[in-house]
Parts: structure tokens; C-alpha cells; sequence
């Protein structure tokens, strides 16, 4: 036999090389088919719409860029149309933070429900809706916080304009809010949500500064631990359940230059957000922020400088940051990321076909508390605002501050500049109005202070850190010299034309959040012989309502500052 014939002509490497043909067939036919029947998911896009500080602006009557903006039924209009455009995206609400407080009557005099019923009208469209607690949150306490997230009348006696009151639709989540007596939080600390094909996660967080800005009363069971410190607890573990496209709703911020578009790179952003955001972990994507009612529009690096989208849309309902997000479906990461902060105005579309559910809610509620809204208090000559000279000092301060004095029949009176929330129109002037410039139910008081008191709280004005808000005065002048060291800038004061004399007592006039130290004036604490007083609309409207008409207000020269 010769050799080969065995094999019928074959030879073994011909064998060889046709079996690795077979095996390769066999490897490659399937991959190659699984890619065709089977081919990458396609990237998942997210459309997250966030509205900070609307603190209960239900009514018109907000400005943006010398434009009016706002109102629950504008700027509603204006979300359904960015969630009729999102298309195949998957649309989350985003709240970051003081939803109601400081609110204009229509929903501060009705316990912020109005409010809460007209974003439950926009969760019927866009179910994923997500909120944290602001400093305001907490103004009624922790109680009513609580009946106003989880629902029910309670204690109230109130109009219910949904009887009964059914709570919030948005999911509240708060990572840093803690109760003092177990140190358990407030509310879940995240939330995990499916995007369509993706996963992504929200965690929520409050400003640590929330005690130096809200009466210890309403306070007094919670605690507020580090932001950066209680945002990075929670990421590993939502990084083990395979989720790494995070998301923060930060009530805290900054401010920077606004402009209109997608978001551009190298923004300088100021505020305590940037130092926040920089200890960030690495897998953190985007920050909502508020609290300052600024525009921010920026991306900031977090610890791994990796850059983080970082948002801020004003405040009052006047607009919204409409962010774009797409997710890588196999990764879970964010793959791209950009926001525009768009003004809500009211006189171009979509603004001009005003929301009918949003507009119904606002009718209903200014019906309920018209009998005291409506009521006509005075007449103002002309526009009394917060517009405020060079040196920090404005009509509307004065007015307020003369008012409280008044209310005491104190030697002077403060004011933080932060209480004034609406400016007073030319023309009647209503309840209701004087309601809005200081809707806070804040009691007014007097106390007694020596001039030595009186000229370290002013000074306290330029103190570090600085506070939020400067004073306003009533009763008292004085000049600063700006080129001084902080603690020595006060040059001179006087009370009632006279010199201040360190030694005398003299009576102050404040509302109770300031003597307690609001704001950072601690100095106000020192203070002695403490009696209570009215509301400080009660104050305000005795005080017009005294007044002979028209009223006229202005910046009179209370402060001077040495150019």
C-alpha cells in the first residue's frame, strides 16, 4: 500500500486545516450572528427638569431681566412643553429644595397646600418626581413638614382645597437631615429610578447653614450633617446595586455670570457649591443646586476631577434648568451631560397660554383667602422696592424697619434685608401685598441693648463668615468707612439725631428669628428684658395704615458709606 492511500487522498494537514475551518465556523457563525440579531443597545436618554426656590409662587407678580416671569400656571405651560419635546427620553421632575416658605398668600396663607396640589398636577404627566428639603421646608416645624409630605388635615383649620389634604406626589429624599434623638434621617437618603433601559439614582441633601438661618423652634429635633460628607455615604452603596449615573439635589449654591444655551466650559461659579462639589466622589454626574436664587449653568470638577454638571435656575418660579443626560446601557455611566437654564416669562409663548389645571389651582386658592388679601390698606405715591443704594440701604427696608419700631415704640429697630420677598406696586395697596413683602408669620419684639450692643452688631454686618443679608435700620444712622478692617468700620451712629452712648440702654425692635441670632448676628442674643409684640404683617399694616395717604417712601440716608 502507498503511503496516503488510507486516507482516502487525504492527508493529515489537510485534515487539520479543515477542522480548524469547522471550529472556527463554529466559534465565529454565532458571534457573528448574535451582534446581528442581537445588537448593541442603543444609548438611553434622560431629560431632568429642575425648578429650586419656588417658595410657593403660585400668583404672577415676579420679574426676570426686567420681564415678568413666572406664576404656577406660567411656568406649567412651559414644563409641558420641555416634556412634549423630550421625546423618547424618560422625564423626571426635580425639586431641589424649598418648595414652599416664605410663600405669597395664595399658598403660605393655605399652609403651602396650593403648592404641593399644583406639582402633583404636573406628576399626572411626568410620575417621576423627585424633591429634597430646603431651609424653608422646616418653618412650620418638623411636624407639619412631615403632615405636608405624607398628607392629611391634621390639626389645621385651614380651606382645604383638596379635602383631605392628600399629601405630595414627589418622593422626598434627604441624605443629610437626621433626627437628634436616634440619629436616623428624615427621609430615605436616595432613590434608585429606571430610566428606560438604564438606571440612575438621586440623592438628596440640605444646606448645613439651615440652624443659623431658621428659628432653633422648628429645628430643635434635627440635625444637619456635612453635605459633602453625607452625599459620598450613600454612593457605594448605590454603586454595588450597579448603578454609577448619580444625580444630587443640593439645597445649597452659588452664583455666576448667566447667559442663554447649552452649558459652556470654564464658568467661574462662586458660593459654597463649588467647595462642595469638589469633595464629591469621582462616579457624581450632576448637581441641581439652589438655595441662592442664582443662575448657574457650570462644570465643576468633583474629587476624582472628573466635571460635574452643576445647575441653578433663579428662583419664584421665573424658570428651570432643562438637562439633557445620556447613559451608557451596558456601563450605567453617563456618557454625556449639558443643561440650559430657561426663563419662564409670561409675555411670549409658551407663557401666553397660561396652564388651565395650574390656573384653576391659582383661582381657587386667591377665592379662599380674598376676604383678607383683598382688603385695601393704603395708597403708595409711587413704587416702595429693595432696591438698594451703594451703601446696602433701601426704601423698603426703611419702611418695614419704621414699621416694627412703631409696632414696639422701641428707641430703633433692625431688619435683615432677607425678610423683604416682594416689592410694593404704586396704587392701592392691599393685605395681601404687604403679606408678600414678609410672608413669614414672624413675631415682632423688642428688647433692650446698650450702644456698645448696638455698634458690634453692625459691625457684625462685615463679620467672616459674612451673612446672607445686611440690616436695615429704623431709628438710628450711621457711616461706615469699606477700606476699614472688619470690626472697625463703623466711623459714627446715632440715635434719633443724637450720639450713640456705649453705656445707654436703648430698645430694639427685631422680629424673633433676628434676636435669636438669625442670620449670623449672634450679637442679638446678648440682648435683655425680651417682649413680644404682633406679627410682623400685623406691624407693617398698623404702621401704613397710620400713615397720611398717599404713602412715600424712601432711601433717606440711614447708612452712608465713606467713598
Amino acid at each position: 500500500m502507498t503511503a496516503g492511500s488510507s486516507t482516502g487522498g487525504r492527508s493529515p494537514r489537510r485534515q487539520a486545516i479543515i477542522g480548524l475551518l469547522v471550529l472556527l465556523l463554529i466559534v465565529l457563525v454565532p458571534i457573528a450572528l448574535s451582534g446581528y440579531l442581537y445588537p448593541d443597545p442603543e444609548p438611553v436618554h434622560v431629560k431632568i427638569l429642575a425648578v429650586n426656590d419656588f417658595h410657593g409662587q403660585l400668583p404672577a407678580g415676579q420679574n426676570l431681566d426686567g420681564e415678568p416671569a413666572g406664576s404656577a400656571p406660567v411656568l406649567a405651560s412651559y414644563l409641558e412643553c420641555a416634556m412634549a419635546d423630550a421625546g423618547e427620553a424618560t422625564t423626571f421632575i426635580a425639586l431641589p429644595g424649598d418648595v414652599v416658605g416664605a410663600s405669597p398668600p395664595e399658598s403660605g396663607l393655605l399652609l403651602d397646600e396650593p403648592t404641593l396640589l399644583f406639582f402633583n398636577g404636573l406628576a399626572d404627566d411626568c410620575p417621576g418626581m423627585i424633591a429634597t428639603f430646603g431651609n424653608h421646608e422646616f418653618d412650620r416645624g418638623t411636624d407639619e413638614l412631615l403632615r405636608m409630605v405624607r398628607g392629611g388635615n391634621g390639626a389645621t383649620t385651614i380651606t382645604h382645597l383638596a379635602d383631605p389634604y392628600p399629601g405630595a406626589a414627589a418622593e422626598y429624599i434627604s441624605s443629610n437631615v437626621a433626627w437628634k434623638a436616634n440619629g436616623t434621617l428624615l427621609a430615605a437618603p436616595y432613590t434608585i429610578r429606571d430610566a428606560g433601559g438604564a438606571r440612575i439614582a438621586f440623592i438628596g441633601a440640605d444646606t448645613t447653614e439651615t440652624p443659623s438661618i431658621q428659628k432653633a423652634v422648628n429645628i430643635e429635633q434635627v440635625v444637619f450633617n456635612n453635605e459633602t460628607e453625607s452625599i459620598n455615604r450613600y454612593v457605594p452603596e448605590i454603586q454595588q446595586k450597579g448603578v454609577h449615573a448619580i444625580v444630587v439635589l443640593l439645597h445649597e449654591g452659588g452664583s455666576q455670570d448667566p447667559y442663554d444655551g447649552p452649558t459652556r466650559e470654564g464658568g467661574n461659579v462662586t458660593g459654597r457649591v463649588a467647595g462642595i462639589v469638589a469633595g464629591l466622589d469621582p462616579d457624581v454626574d450632576v448637581v441641581l443646586s439652589g438655595h441662592t436664587h442664582a443662575f448657574t449653568n457650570a462644570y465643576l470638577e468633583n474629587a476624582g476631577k472628573n466635571p460635574v454638571l452643576v445647575t441653578q435656575a433663579y428662583s419664584y418660579s421665573r424658570a428651570f434648568a432643562d438637562v439633557d443626560l445620556v447613559i451608557d446601557p451596558v456601563t450605567g455611566e453617563i456618557t454625556r451631560k449639558s443643561a440650559r437654564i430657561v426663563p419662564a416669562y409670561s409675555d411670549r409663548p409658551p407663557g401666553t397660554s397660561p396652564d388651565p389645571a395650574a390656573s384653576l389651582l391659582l383661582d381657587m386658592s386667591e377665592e379662599a383667602v380674598g376676604p383678607l388679601t383683598d382688603r385695601v390698606v393704603a395708597v403708595a405715591l409711587a413704587d416702595i422696592t429693595r432696591l438698594q443704594t451703594d451703601a446696602g440701604e433701601s426704601a423698603l427696608g426703611n419702611l418695614v424697619a419704621d414699621g416694627q419700631r412703631a409696632a414696639m415704640n422701641a428707641d430703633i429697630a433692625f431688619i435683615t434685608t432677607g425678610s423683604l420677598r416682594a416689592d410694593v406696586a404704586e396704587g392701592n395697596v392691599t393685605w395681601g401685598d404687604l403679606y408678600s413683602v414678609q410672608p413669614f408669620s414672624a413675631t415682632v419684639l423688642s428688647m433692650t441693648m446698650t450702644g456698645d450692643l448696638v455698634r458690634d452688631v453692625l459691625e457684625q454686618q462685615w463679620q467672616t463668615p459674612l451673612p446672607p443679608h445686611n440690616l436695615a435700620v429704623s431709628g438710628l444712622s450711621y457711616t461706615f468707612d469699606d477700606e476699614r478692617p472688619a470690626g472697625g468700620k463703623i466711623v459714627e451712629v446715632r440715635v434719633n439725631g443724637a450720639p450713640l452712648d456705649p453705656n445707654a440702654e436703648y430698645t430694639a425692635a427685631m422680629v424673633d428669628f433676628l434676636a435669636t441670632g438669625g442670620d449670623g448676628y449672634t450679637v442679638f442674643r446678648k440682648g435683655t428684658n425680651i417682649v413680644n409684640g404682633p406679627f410682623d404683617v400685623d406691624a407693617l399694616v398698623a404702621y401704613m395704615e397710620s400713615l397720611p395717604e398717599p404713602v412715600a417712601a424712601k432711601a433717606d440716608g440711614r447708612i452712608t458709606m465713606i467713598a
